[in-house]
């Protein structure tokens, strides 16, 4: 598969990778840390915050966190490590997941209980890497990313850690970043998914209907018409939307009613991004480190040609 930058160039990913780097040093010797972890799922998100940690020159423990996850998850992680040269430490979880009395608490054929059951699968893993981060005096390095945080699709007080890295950067982005960090192709080649099994194929489009860059396109375009995410669904039957839900919806090739299915997803975790997060965001300012700024004219413009590429290449 010819792999090629969607979003970014060289220069954006080095300014935001040596700016990364920088912030988490001092953040750690400024609070008296010995070092840092974070959980190396198989994804990019993990990997480039796993790459961002080791340039850094501070110690690190990474660990897999097995729970009854996807073989294929384990030998792409395992590929970051080897190629990075780092140990990877290994914690199954699966048995703990197995006998947690919480699963039986959860009605059969109940309309969320995959996503339940991933949320408890997800907060296993939170435990545990707070645990190993509390034993050895280090900082637990969260891997959540902005488009992820768009749709909600993250776990409160599960997919969270201790300090924000990339929580400004889209999933495009980052898969930008990590051809440009060497990120190896099996990882870079996957699908977006959350290891939780969820779904059956373990992948993102299957809940969100779309790749992540036509979500991107979605989310910024309405936002620079006045949209507000963490706003009412009210909005949603307002003439401007409606009209607008149609435009993108021409302007990406998809089915209306997936544009509208984006917007109402973002709307539906509202309450996740106004419950708040204690986390310091390390790189909160797009522009200061080159990105365009998410719901802006440029940065729609970019993503709508990006987007289109990414139609024709699947023709």
């Amino acid at each position: 598969m010819n792999i090629r930058m969607k979003i970014l160039d060289k220069n954006q990913c080095k300014k935001f990778v040596d700016l990364a780097v920088l912030r988490l040093k001092k953040y750690i010797r400024e609070n008296n840390l010995k070092g840092i972890t974070t959980g190396i799922s198989g994804g990019i998100d993990s990997a480039v915050v796993g790459i961002i940690g080791q340039k850094t020159g501070v110690d690190f423990k990474y660990y897999f966190l097995a729970c009854e996850s996807d073989p294929q998850d384990y030998i792409k992680a395992k590929a970051l490590a080897r190629k990075f040269r780092f140990p990877l430490w290994e914690i199954n979880l699966s048995q703990w997941y197995k006998s947690s009395p919480l699963l039986d608490l959860i009605p059969k054929n109940h309309p969320k209980s995959a996503i339940a059951l991933g949320n408890i699968k997800a907060r296993l893993r939170m435990i545990s890497l707070y645990q190993q981060a509390l034993l050895d005096n280090y900082i637990y390095l969260d891997t959540d990313d902005l488009s992820e945080d768009l749709v909600g699709f993250w776990t409160r007080h599960g997919d969270e850690g201790d300090v924000k890295i990339i929580q400004h950067v889209t999933k495009t982005e980052l898969y930008d970043l990590g051809q440009y960090l060497g990120v190896p192709d099996i990882i870079l080649q996957s699908k977006p998914g959350d290891g939780l099994n969820v779904t059956k194929n373990n992948q993102a489009i299957d809940q969100l209907g779309l790749d992540y860059i036509y979500v991107e396109y979605i989310a910024s375009r309405f936002v620079e018409e006045g949209f507000d995410y963490n706003g009412n669904d009210k909005q949603l039957s307002q003439p401007k939307f409606l009209n607008l839900e149609s435009t993108v919806a021409d302007e990406i090739s998809k089915p209306t009613y997936l544009v509208g299915n984006i917007l109402k997803k973002t709307l539906a975790s509202s309450y996740k991004r106004k419950y708040g997060d204690y986390a310091p965001h390390l790189l909160p300012c797009r522009t200061e480190f080159g990105f365009l700024k998410f719901g802006s004219k440029e940065f729609n413009k970019k993503y709508l040609k990006a987007a289109k590429i990414v139609s024709d290449e699947k023709k």
